[in-house]
């Protein structure tokens, strides 16, 4: 695997470890913004428990490529799904909320760069 994939995948696997383990904590921040959202606090501990599993599924993926860009595939469509429920309470028009909606937008980027480096490492 190439140095890319490999620092794009620990970068990633971090990020969503730190916001996973958030979510699943309830953590009161993160809650009240993902019940602004309309994200009750069964789906917000279900989008944690996938965002570890993508961590995990990233940092294992060092030594089991296919693991990997299965992991980083996943978390980009999870984070389209964020990108939806912004655009929905158009956050992106909001300064008060703009922060919260580029969040996604910038991980997807990421996590799709992380496919590519993924997909094109020899």
């Amino acid at each position: 695997m190439s140095l890319t994939a490999i620092v794009l995948s620990a970068l990633a696997a971090l990020v969503f470890l730190l916001a996973g383990t958030q979510k699943v904590l309830l953590r009161p921040q993160v809650s009240a913004n993902l019940l602004r959202l309309g994200v009750g606090p069964a789906m917000t501990r279900s989008i944690g428990v996938l965002e570890i599993a993508g961590a995990l599924g990233l940092m294992v993926g060092v030594w089991a490529r296919p693991l990997a860009v299965v992991a980083a595939i996943g978390l980009t469509l999870l984070l389209f799904g964020a990108i939806g429920y912004h655009l929905r309470a158009r956050d992106f028009s909001r300064e008060q909320h703009r922060s919260h909606a580029a969040a996604p937008v910038l991980l997807a980027l990421l996590t799709s760069a992380n496919v590519i480096a993924l997909l094109m490492a020899p």
